[in-house]
Order: structure tokens, then sequence, then C-alpha cells
């Protein structure tokens, strides 16, 4: 059962860290690309479609880093991945991973902002969502004591993911919406 429950987080791991580093590569290519059309002068049609081909570039790029790092790290036995966790990661980098779990949660119910506001008004919706903010946090610090140390960095990494998922998610929504 551990060896399943160990090689299942793994995987997680490695499908997660690089989805993320996709994310990352993306990113890069993007910053790149308004470098590049600012230096250029491009804009409009032009711009739009040569975007694209650099984006899908970095991502691929950063996907295949992202993959090729974390199946080392994953292959690597369990003292060399302690201290490669201990050396990069860390106590702090854990809590910064793990939290992605609970702004999860606060991401996802940024609409409740916006029914409390309608029914209460917009002083009472703001402090009411900022005590949920805070109850989410305080809640998340004590269960980060209580979750057992193998299952905080997976926690984090399907936070971390659903947070994306509900960004493009959201994206495509206003994409869709009539001007």
């Amino acid at each position: 059962m551990s060896n399943t429950s160990n090689k299942s987080s793994r995987i997680l791991s490695v499908v997660g860290f690089s989805v993320l580093a996709t994310f990352f590569g993306v990113g890069v290519a993007w910053l790149v690309v308004g470098v590049l059309a600012v230096i250029f002068k491009q804009h409009g049609d032009q711009l739009v479609a040569g975007i694209m081909p650099i984006l899908f570039a970095g991502g691929t790029l950063g996907f295949l880093v992202g993959l090729v790092i974390s199946v080392r790290v994953a292959k690597a036995d369990p003292e060399t991945e302690r201290k490669i966790e201990k050396r990069y990661v860390g106590r702090r980098g854990r809590v910064q991973i793990y939290f992605g779990a609970p702004l999860f949660i606060v991401a996802a119910s940024t609409p409740l902002l916006e029914m409390l506001s309608h029914r209460f008004g917009d002083r009472i919706a703001i402090y009411s969502y900022f005590a949920f903010f805070l109850l989410v946090i305080a809640a998340s610090l004590f269960l980060y004591d209580r979750i057992p140390e193998r299952f905080i960095v997976p926690i984090g990494i399907i936070g971390w993911l659903l947070i994306v998922l509900l960004a493009v998610g959201f994206s495509f929504y206003m994409m869709h919406q009539p001007m």
C-alpha cells in the first residue's frame, strides 16, 4: 500500500511540476514576445499571427525541462530526494507549495464576494470576505501541522494546478462574453 501511494505521489509530482514548468515557459515566451513587439513595432494582426508559434515553443520547452528535472528527482533514491528537497525546497518552500490549496479555496469563492455585496453592501461584503480569508488561512495553518508530511507537497501542487485551471476557465468564460 505504501509503495503504491508513494508511486502515485511521485507521478502526481512529476505531472504537476511539468505543467507548472509549461506555464512558466509560456510566461517567459510572452515576455519575449512583448519585448520583440516593442523592438520591431509590431501590433495588430501581424503580432497575433506571429505569437502562437513562439508561445507554443516556450510552453514545449518549459514542459520538457520540467519533465526532465522532475523525472530525475522522482527516480532518485529516498535519501537523495530528501537532500534535494531540503536543499532546494526546505520548510519555507514546502509551506509556499502547500498554500496553493487554501489559496484555491479563496480564489474559487470570489463569486461569494459579489453575492455578499449585492445583499449586504460593499463595506460588509469586503470585511466578511476578509474574515473568510483569514479563517481559511488559519485553518490551513492548523491543518499543516496535522497532515502527514508526504501529503503536503501533493496537496499544494493540486491546489496550484486548480488555481491555474480556474484562471484558464475564467479567461475562456470572459472571452465568450458579448462586448
